[in-house]
């Protein structure tokens, strides 16, 4: 009997918890994005691109993500090499760490030049001779013995090194010794490289080496000849005679070079339309027509047209190329469907369904993650995730009208440069608005431009040179908002779009159809962010002026009606303690569901518990301190010395705070306490820079953005529902090797929650955080328990003694 009722319990478990997170745990989203680098190995085919590394298996037919802290020892992947002597992928990553992948698995890690005293730790060029790793670095080289791994020799030159090679009898450097040169050296493999006076200099070339690959040795007559890519895609023959230890190029007229890389006899090397062969010493023959879908496509091969491997945003795939033009498939394109297709991700905007959210980076920015200064010429790119997959959002059709664009911009290809925001038309989620520092605001529709506010706007052409946005936001009426840096005290710093007017063909919007806000003249500079209150008509501005506070405008009972607007400057805030707070930036707000705004600042977070209270007299900011507990009476300023980056409030008030230095927070609703700091030594997070945090608010999964990438924690908090019909238990069943906590999910909010054993026996009992209960598969006196199926019992009833309606069941396996 208990082995049938075991079976048809098993038959109503959800079908589809595996794909849940367990509570506490982590996942990384790898990017996918414009190829860096692309290698065909004999067994695999390797991808670097935005920062990640991803590997495709040709016997198995299966592809591969490398996770930081698992698969790989290190965060942003910079460069790859092959050595396809020995059998083994180096990975060179932004911080000069190294790991080497051996092809059966093994890693190794080699941390000595990020680990070294040395201020700049980059790796320029790698090469691979006679067991021993040539790497060219931005101090000098490195040379290691690959059989021990450890370093056989290294010099600092405090002169980088472009790029290496080896003859049989000498080692070949490329230095700038003067601006605008770049000079090959040579010295004797015999010698000591521990200093530059060891090379002779041999002669200039004529660019920055981009690509440098052996086509062969002939011992014999001791000449070496190599093929050599400049950044400016020209293709150079550079020789090298050990016969007279000298050395000379020859500039062959090859141009529009977009790849060089090894071949079995020789080097192959593709142009936007073709793939070609050099065979020694410098016999070049066309090899095959690259068809037009795959001419922006990075390429690789090991075996020529009849099998070539392309890679772009949309994927990896493989082709074999006919002498007849045709093209046939031989692996469709693979993309992770979890990845995004950059890593330098600064801000998560939810859409309008709150199903998911956008993310994008960001251009023009003084005090963001992104770094300080004008980014006029960074392009966009931007992504939206919903229901767990990621899609890319393009930007095509794109036009100019900025002198901040004409200078920097125009002629590097379709893009939107300087991106500022991203937002999604809140009526047809196939619209998105896409803030420039240079050019106001691009409307695209399925990624192509079908309107631009600039001079049709409000938007201030700032000092003639650029309509610069720096937020954007919807209101909860469709009214779009556009916060502006004016330079102009009698400019509008925010101007707004109503609704109606939005809902027009964007290529007719005119001036008249903007409403601009008055602040009084107290904002005028970059970086402007607002925030729109959700229980008061009152919106809170700051800009990057420093020590200048923040400006509130009550705009009563239209925000597109402004005869009864009333601005409120607050310069000096005045703590509860009558203590003057003035912060060096306001960098965020974010509020809670009581209605009290929280301030993120360059000095830590602050809170306005009534926003309606800065109209007032006698207004006070409320500084969050955290209580030593000493019995001394005493408390510390909550994280006072970090630059806060962003605030998220979860569906239990608990503030996730995102910072510049030391990763990510956790905090209590009244920010009396630090709950979690997750960072990179106590998490799988890449960098304690955390550009911006948002919670799901449909379950209690948080998402963290770096510049580094993409995470997601699932933390102990999630709304409450209105009735127990969605509730889930994960992980179900649970395996006798699982020992995290069960999730018990979609309750309603602080539900008192009972488990029993099949007899009706309590086994456990807690009060839902949110909508949302943990266990730990114990008993109440802390013992795991047996094999069998377990209730979940769930009542809004404050009485303990109330059993509740069974919600779920769990089965436990051990």
């Amino acid at each position: 009997m208990l082995r049938k009722l075991t079976i048809s319990l098993l038959s109503l478990l959800p079908l589809a918890l595996s794909a849940q997170l367990a509570t506490g745990s982590w996942k990384f989203y790898p990017a996918f994005g414009t190829p860096d680098r692309l290698i065909e190995t004999p067994d695999h085919v390797y991808l670097a691109t935005s920062g990640s590394l991803h590997s495709y298996d040709k016997a198995n037919d299966e592809s591969h993500a490398y996770m930081p802290g698992s698969d790989l020892g290190g965060t942003r992947v910079d460069d790859i090499y092959y050595n396809y002597d020995k059998g083994y992928l180096l990975v060179a990553y932004e911080d000069g760490n190294i790991d080497i992948l051996m092809d059966n698995g093994e890693r190794i890690p080699l941390p000595e030049i990020r680990d070294s005293n040395v201020a700049s730790k980059g790796i320029n060029h790698v090469t691979f001779d006679d067991g021993l790793i040539y790497i060219a670095t931005t101090f000098g080289i490195v040379i290691y013995d690959d059989t021990t791994f450890q370093v056989k020799e290294s010099g600092i030159f405090d002169t980088e090194v472009l790029a290496i090679a080896t003859t049989p009898e000498n080692l070949l450097i490329v230095i700038s010794p003067e601006q605008w040169t770049y000079t090959v050296y040579s010295s004797p493999k015999t010698e000591r490289h521990n200093n530059l006076s060891k090379f002779k200099r041999q002669h200039n070339l004529a660019g920055v080496p981009a690509d440098l690959v052996k086509i062969a040795d002939d011992k014999e007559n001791k000449v070496t000849h190599f093929a050599l890519r400049t950044t400016r895609n020209l293709l150079l023959d550079l020789v090298f005679y050990d016969s007279r230890n000298s050395g000379t190029y020859t500039d062959h007229g090859i141009t529009g070079v977009t790849g060089l890389f090894h071949a079995e006899d020789g080097v192959w090397f593709t142009t936007s339309t073709s793939l070609n062969h050099i065979s020694f010493p410098w016999t070049v023959s066309r090899s095959a027509t690259i068809p037009e879908p795959l001419q922006s496509n990075m390429i690789a091969t090991v075996d020529g047209p009849t099998s070539i491997w392309a890679a772009d945003v949309t994927g990896l795939a493989n082709y074999r190329l006919s002498e007849d033009g045709s093209v046939t498939v031989m692996r469709d394109k693979y993309r992770p469907m979890d990845a995004t297709t950059f890593s330098d991700i600064c801000t998560l905007y939810p859409l309008t369904d709150n199903n998911g959210f956008l993310m994008s980076n960001r251009g023009l920015s003084r005090s963001f993650a992104v770094g300080n200064g004008d980014f006029y010429d960074t392009p966009f790119t931007g992504n939206v995730y919903e229901n767990g997959k990621i899609s890319n959002i393009e930007a095509s059709g794109i036009t100019y009208k900025s002198k901040a664009s004409a200078q920097t911009c125009v002629g590097k290809g379709d893009h939107i440069f300087s991106p500022t925001f991203l937002l999604e038309d809140p009526d047809n989620p196939s619209i998105h608005y896409v803030g420039s520092g240079n050019e106001g605001v691009y409307v695209l529709k399925d990624g192509r431009q079908i309107g631009k506010f600039d001079e049709n706007s409000l938007i201030n052409y700032n000092y003639n040179y650029a309509w610069r946005t720096t937020s954007a936001q919807f209101d909860s009426k469709g009214n779009l908002l556009v916060a502006v840096y004016t330079g102009d005290t009698s400019q509008p710093p925010l101007v707004i779009l109503p609704s109606d007017k939005r809902k027009k063909d964007p290529a007719t919007v005119t001036k008249e159809d903007w409403i601009g806000l008055d602040f009084g003249g107290n904002v005028k500079d970059r970086d402007v962010i607002f925030h729109l209150c959700n229980k008061i008509p009152v919106i809170l501005l700051a800009d990057s002026r420093y020590q200048e506070g923040f400006t509130a405008l009550y705009y009563g009972n239209s925000i597109t009606d402004t005869s009864d607007d009333q601005p409120q400057a607050v310069t000096i805030m005045t703590d509860q303690d009558g203590k003057n707070f003035t912060p060096d930036y306001i960098t965020c707000f974010a509020e809670d569901s009581r209605g009290r705004v929280w301030i993120g600042t360059t000095n830590g977070p602050a809170e306005i518990v009534n926003p309606a209270n800065i109209f007032g007299t006698d207004f006070r900011i409320n500084r969050l301190k955290i209580p030593r507990n000493d019995g001394t009476n005493l408390a510390d300023y909550l994280l006072d010395t970090e630059k806060i980056h962003a605030i998220a409030v979860d569906a239990s008030d608990r503030k996730w705070i995102a910072t510049e230095e030391s990763g990510l927070y956790l905090v209590s609703p009244n920010g009396d306490e630090i709950i979690e700091n997750f960072n990179t030594s106590n998490s799988p997070l890449a960098t304690n820079c955390v550009s911006d945090v948002y919670v799901d608010p449909n379950s209690n999964s948080v998402f963290i953005a770096t510049l580094n990438g993409l995470y997601e924690y699932s933390s102990t908090s999630s709304p409450g529902r209105p009735d127990y019909s969605d509730v889930i238990a994960y992980p179900n069943p649970v395996t006798p090797d699982y020992t995290g906590l069960i999730t018990i999910r979609g309750l309603m909010d602080s539900s008192m929650v009972k488990i029993m054993d099949s007899g009706m026996h309590l086994v456990y009992q807690t009060i839902s955080d949110g909508g949302m209960a943990t266990w730990d598969g114990c008993t109440l006196n802390g013992a795991r328990v047996k094999s069998g199926v377990y209730y979940v019992f769930a009542s809004t009833s404050s009485d303990t003694d109330s059993q509740g309606d069974v919600v779920a069941k769990i089965l436990v396996v051990n």
